[in-house]
Formats: C-alpha cells, sequence, structure tokens
C-alpha cells in the first residue's frame, strides 16, 4: 500500500481568513461551539477535553488527567440562576487512579474571582455526604475560567492561583485551586516552537480568524480538535442556535474586525516583534543567573547561539 503523502501547510500569514471570507471554524468561546468540540460523553471530543486539561494545568496538575466524565451536580446550594453556569462540570481521574474535580467557565467580568471562589465552593459542598460516615475526604477542585476581556492589570495572560500558607507559600490545602486565563492579552503571533499553553490560547482565541491549520499547529491534537471545530459538523437545528448566540459577536466586532483584517501584517509584525523582545530580555535574565543553557533554550525556543549574542 502506498504511504499516503503528509499535507504541507501553509505559515499563518497565509491562513487568516481575508474580508469577504468566512472561516470554515466556529468560536469556540461560545458554549455550544465549545460543547462540541470537547463533548466528554464521546471519545474523539473527550481526548480533544483530556488534551486541553493537561495542557492548560499542567503546572498545577500532580500527575496527568487520562479520563473526563461528566459530573451530575446533586444541588444547587444557592439557588442560584447563575452559580451553575459551567460549560463543563467535571469528573477526572489521573494515571494514578486519584479523582479530581473540574468546573470550565466563560465568565462575565462582574466580581470574576468572587465568582470563581463561589464556583469552587459549590464544587466541594456538593461533594458532602449525608451521615456520620463521611470523612470529609474532599477531592481537589479546579475551576478553569477563561475572560474574553481584561481583568488583571498586569501583562499575564495565565493568572493561577490556590490556598497557600502566608509564611511558607507553601500549598495549605489541595482543595481549591484557579486558572483564570485572559484571552484579549493573546498576542496574534504564534512560533512551531511556542509551547503547548501559547498554542492552545492562540487557538481558542483566533481560530474563527482562520481557513486552515497553519504550520505552527501542525500537531496531532490540534488537527483532530479542528475537525471537530468545524461548523460543517452542527446539525441543522445546532447551527441556528451557533448563529442566533454569535450574531451578537458579528454586530460587536465588526469595526474591529474590519481593522483587524486591513493591518493584519502590520498588527503582527509588532506584536512578533514584541513577544520577540520580551523572550530576549527572559533569557538575558536567565542567562545573567546562570540557569543552564540547555533550561534557556527550552523555556524561550531561542538558539544557544542567540541567546549567546544577548
Amino acid at each position: 500500500m502506498e504511504k499516503q503523502t503528509r499535507k504541507k501547510r501553509k505559515p499563518l500569514k497565509d491562513c487568516i481568513v481575508k474580508p469577504g471570507e468566512k472561516s470554515p471554524y466556529a468560536n469556540l468561546l461560545v458554549d455550544l461551539a465549545f460543547k462540541k468540540a470537547f463533548d466528554p460523553d464521546k471519545p474523539a471530543s473527550r481526548q480533544n477535553l483530556v488534551n486541553l486539561l493537561n495542557d492548560l494545568l499542567e503546572p498545577q496538575l500532580k500527575r496527568p488527567i487520562v479520563t473526563v466524565k461528566t459530573r451530575n451536580v446533586a444541588h444547587n446550594l444557592s439557588g442560584s440562576k447563575e452559580s451553575r453556569t459551567a460549560i463543563f462540570d467535571l469528573h477526572c481521574e489521573d494515571d494514578a487512579g486519584n479523582l479530581i474535580e473540574i468546573e470550565v467557565q466563560i465568565r462575565k467580568l462582574k466580581n470574576f474571582r468572587k465568582r470563581l471562589a463561589f464556583y469552587a465552593s459549590e464544587m466541594v459542598a456538593n461533594q458532602a455526604q449525608t451521615g456520620s460516615g463521611w470523612k470529609f475526604n474532599v477531592k481537589p477542585t479546579y475551576v478553569i475560567a477563561f475572560a474574553q476581556h481584561k481583568v488583571f492589570e498586569d501583562e499575564r495572560i495565565v493568572h493561577r492561583a490556590t490556598v497557600c500558607d502566608l509564611e511558607t507559600g507553601e500549598q495549605f490545602v489541595d482543595t481549591y485551586n484557579f486558572t483564570a486565563i485572559e484571552l484579549s492579552k493573546v498576542p496574534f503571533f504564534i512560533k512551531k516552537k511556542s509551547d503547548d499553553l501559547s498554542k492552545w490560547l492562540f487557538f481558542f482565541r483566533f481560530l474563527n480568524r482562520l481557513k486552515e491549520l497553519p504550520a505552527e499547529l501542525d500537531e496531532k491534537k490540534f488537527k483532530n480538535l479542528t475537525e471537530s471545530s468545524k461548523v460543517s459538523k452542527f446539525s441543522k437545528k445546532e447551527f441556528e442556535a451557533y448563529q442566533k448566540v454569535y450574531h451578537t459577536e458579528w454586530d460587536h466586532n465588526a469595526m474591529v474586525d474590519g481593522i483587524f483584517e486591513e493591518f493584519a501584517d502590520e498588527i503582527n509584525a509588532k506584536v512578533a516583534e514584541s513577544v520577540l523582545d520580551k523572550t530576549r530580555e527572559m533569557a538575558k535574565g536567565l542567562r545573567d543567573d546562570k540557569v543552564p543553557m540547555e533550561i534557556i533554550i527550552r523555556r524561550t525556543g531561542l538558539s544557544e547561539e542567540e541567546i549567546r549574542k544577548l
């Protein structure tokens, strides 16, 4: 049997939709599209979700997640309509058989951090069992929240938090863990050498600006996910619901999108140079601190020659 030729993918600059063109991919920040792409009850999309969670939570997880399933929320403790608005409530199991609970949110801005604390508290309280036999064996909980607009004043895209001892900085209890992601800070720029987290964040923010998967994201997990994210995969009813929700986004962003597309090359060049400057600055600092060269290369994606010239 002849070997199937691998498709040669174009660079990012050639994969951007032009004015008048439509992307074949859905906006993953619309709940319906997110649920289609990461449905925990279907094998293919379940693996998409496992990949996403492991890469997003890698600095926080003790061991990698191997399987997920929908968590049936027993009861709404507060009675609030907004208190159960998660995209996913999940039971997860790592490769050692440990169970953790994860909630994925695309949140409004008002009282952002307090909302996350509230959702985590409900996840913990919902683990309680009636009777005297329960020993408060609470499983670790993780709240992942995607914010579409700026929340924090610094330049970090991802903020992570847990409960720590104020004197030692060590984790006091693993019950509460938070990951807040500000997608508005994600640059329209990606490299093949970028880390997995950067690639995921780019994918989330800009998938519906692409007409095909670029060479910079030519990996199995992203290829599988783009198939799950195609608008053509929607049923008629799903497509009508998606259009209705997304119509507001089109109206709100029409002028911004037009400006973005018209000046895409200039914007990309400026963002790329800004990101590269920060990368070089970080590499120089690590080098001056006598960090081993192989670690600097791995963290920054720069070559040894580039680092030595700084």
